[in-house]
């Protein structure tokens, strides 16, 4: 958005700000009482009739019947035609509801029947202004500045209006009149620097926010808007010194501390910003999830960053540790960081308390993270023990009964992991869960013909099912069934997630089965630049389809690549002597 545009944009908002209120809620349009016309009829003349009837709609309006107040002024125009105030309260109606060209329409009429009322000129020229007439509007402020010298929205206003029409300098003439006539006003103060700085006047910019800090060394607010100042124009040593003079003023100064920590991480000065983290972190006025967000935004999602500065870390973790002992947010994050500390111990315990403790808000958070470590360090009693307490504490998680399912059929017990696959279905709030459940049991089942319909399932609940959709027709390809249909099912399910290298892989094996090995090349070249975790399926399936392409070199290459990635070595050896035989025909 170019500067026009904003100054635009900020000309509406004043605009709508200073002159026009929105009505009261008003009833629904209704005739006049027909009490009320025949009170009308007691007075003799149309001049008191239309006074009468002004003098109603005022009340009306007084009363947020804004309809009824509309009627009687419609009234008075009926009797005068002229009448400036009903034009003028017209005016204001239909700016309201943004009919600004009829407003304009009223309020013109209401400045020709009375062109001394201030009130009357302020209307026609936010008329003017919301239907862009900007030229005659900015006339109608200079007006009204010297009606009302005293008022610093004129002013406003009208600096705004020349800003916006590409007159910058006569808009800082304006706020200088401002400020000779008025004194120091925040609001203009602010604009005539932005100003100053869009022209170029830099100079004059600091010189007017240094006048600032000297007339009121006591207000940190003047010594931030200097140094945003020099940070505009790239003199970060100034901006810098100014903003560590406002924390002489204010040490504790919430406001000057966030400045500075936003200066120093955006220039990398990683020391300075912990240092100035610190100082937030100790504060008693910050609330603490400000603290935390600026903890996650800024500390924790750079691992190279959280890895250069840890022992500074360490200590911003322990000030909030200490400083809520028992608040849950910070004592996971305090938990996360033992965890990189590599003091599992600690944090075990720390995570084991809030997955029994009544009060944990997030137990399922504390549940999964002590299986995980208990899984780490090889304790299956203590990760069984704590995926029943996650099922007793959250009897409605899907997730948690396909998880148990998924240990027991590790354990052999295929039995009872099935019954936990069917009530992780049964308890499954939505469609998509249901559908996710059905997917997590057909793959468990080893009998293609079940796990066919199962997976039908899934997709009747969600049909963009990708993870059933590809396993279908991988499984469904392998058995050589209808590999149109499994081609056709294994591209929604590529084209749902595009950058799945798994769903790629199973596109172009099929592809290789139905004998269109450039096609199948083609797209597995894709699944292999996608892959990051080394997939030694993926390799060895691209070596069977640079095979078919006649590209033997190459796929000699992959076979081995395969066996490196953990492939069974008697599969690849088998794949490699038919390689050499086929050479040597």
């Amino acid at each position: 958005m170019n500067r026009r545009a904003i100054w635009s944009l900020i000309l509406v908002m004043f605009c709508v700000t200073s002159w026009a209120q929105k009505p009261q809620r008003g009833t629904k349009q209704a005739t006049v009482a027909s009490q009320s016309e025949d009170i009308s009829e007691w007075f003799g003349t149309d001049s008191l009739k239309a006074i009468y009837y002004y003098t109603e709609a005022v009340k009306y309006d007084a009363l947020g019947e804004s309809e009824k107040s509309l009627d009687y002024l419609e009234k008075v125009l009926q009797i005068d035609s002229l009448n400036a105030s009903a034009h003028h309260r017209l005016g204001k109606y239909h700016s309201s509801k943004e009919q600004y060209q009829e407003a304009l329409r009223h309020a013109t009429y209401a400045t020709r029947g009375d062109s001394l009322n201030n009130d009357f000129l302020e209307g026609y020229g936010y008329a003017l202004t919301m239907t862009g007439d900007y030229e005659k509007a900015r006339g109608v402020y200079r007006q009204m500045i010297r009606r009302e010298p005293r008022n610093p929205n004129h002013y406003r206003v009208a600096a705004i209006l020349y800003a916006t029409t590409g007159m910058p300098h006569m808009a800082i003439s304006i706020l200088d009149s401002a400020d000779n006539k008025l004194g120091y006003y925040e609001a203009l103060a602010e604009m005539k620097r932005g100003l100053l700085l869009d022209v170029g006047l830099h100079g004059r910019a600091i010189q007017e926010a240094q006048s600032m800090v000297a007339n009121d060394p006591q207000n940190i607010e003047r010594y931030i808007e200097l140094g945003e100042i020099y940070e505009s124009l790239g003199r970060d040593s100034l901006a810098e010194v100014t903003y560590l003079d406002a924390l002489k003023v204010a040490p504790e100064s919430a406001k000057t501390l966030f400045t500075l920590c936003d200066f120093y991480f955006s220039r990398n000065m990683e020391s300075e910003f912990l240092t100035i983290t610190q100082r937030i972190f100790r504060l008693g006025d910050v609330d603490v999830d400000t603290k935390l967000k600026l903890y996650d935004d800024y500390i924790t999602k750079d691992e190279s960053f959280y890895r250069r500065n840890f022992f500074a870390i360490n200590t911003l973790s322990s000030v909030l540790h200490v400083k809520y002992p028992n608040n849950e947010k910070v004592e996971t994050r305090y938990a996360y960081h033992l965890i990189r500390a590599g003091e599992l111990d600690k944090a075990l315990g720390i995570f084991k308390r809030l997955a029994h403790s009544p009060q944990t808000e997030n137990p399922k958070e504390a549940i999964m993270t002590v299986m995980s470590i208990e899984g780490h360090l090889g304790h299956a009693d203590s990760v069984r023990h704590y995926l029943d307490l996650a099922i007793e504490r959250l009897p409605n998680d899907t997730e948690l009964y396909i998880q148990k399912a998924y240990y027991l059929a590790e354990e052999g017990d295929n039995q009872q992991a099935e019954e936990y696959f069917q009530r992780a279905i049964e308890v499954a709030p939505d469609p998509i869960a249901k559908s996710n459940a059905y997917t997590a049991l057909a793959d468990h089942t080893s009998e293609f013909k079940k796990s066919k319909k199962l997976y039908r399932k899934a997709l009747e609940y969600n049909p963009n099912n990708a993870s059933a959709l590809n396993n279908w027709a991988y499984f469904a390809a392998l058995l050589g069934e209808n590999l149109p249909l499994s081609l056709e099912m294994s591209t929604r399910a590529c084209e749902i997630e595009p950058t799945n290298a798994t769903y790629l892989d199973t596109k172009a094996w099929i592809l290789y089965l139905m004998g269109r090995y450039k096609e199948a090349k083609k797209v597995m070249q894709q699944a292999i630049s996608l892959d990051t975790t080394n997939d030694s399926t993926l390799l060895l399936h691209y070596g069977d389809i640079l095979v078919a392409n006649q590209e033997a070199f190459l796929a000699e290459i992959y076979y081995k690549r395969a066996a490196e990635a953990g492939e069974d070595e008697a599969v690849v050896r088998k794949r490699l002597e038919a390689l050499k035989k086929q050479q040597y025909k």
